[in-house]
């Protein structure tokens, strides 16, 4: 039935096409970044990290606070946002699993304000040996005054 060289055809194309045939086995993350008042963040900074595979990907909020980073494989992550103003948040050891889609929400603190007030003064001279105190004399009379 089968030739020999059919069936060594046959093999190799089972080979070769195989591994297209399986599905992808990635998942995405995606979410929200408020305020502590409720209010959407545009603009931060969403950064996603494996270390155990050497992976960081990062992407930003759009107008309505949303992120999404998609067609990351399993892994274990580290998810943090930031953004100039506010605290960063961080979400460390989130699992993401076979055609996972993970959906995380943070909430941003303002910043803590930190100010430093620096004074300087130039030293001024004492004189501790003599106790008692200086007087400048009073201005002498000109003979012309009247």
């Amino acid at each position: 039935m089968f030739t020999r060289s059919a069936l060594i055809a046959t093999g190799v194309c089972v080979f070769l096409v195989c591994p297209f045939l399986y599905g992808q086995a990635t998942g995405s993350l995606s979410g929200t970044v408020s305020d502590t008042t409720g209010s959407v963040i545009s603009g931060a900074k969403v950064t996603v990290t494996a270390e155990a595979i050497g992976l960081t990907r990062a992407a930003m909020t759009d107008g309505a606070g949303h992120y999404l980073i998609p067609l990351l494989p399993v892994a274990h992550f580290a998810i943090r946002v930031e953004l100039s103003g506010f605290q960063t948040a961080e979400d460390k050891d989130v699992r993401l699993q076979v055609d996972e889609h993970r959906e995380l929400d943070f909430r941003l603190s303002p910043a803590s304000v930190k100010e430093t007030v620096e004074v300087t003064a130039t030293e001024v001279a004492v004189e501790t040996a003599n106790p008692s105190l200086a007087r400048s004399s009073p201005p002498s009379k000109s003979p012309n005054c009247h």
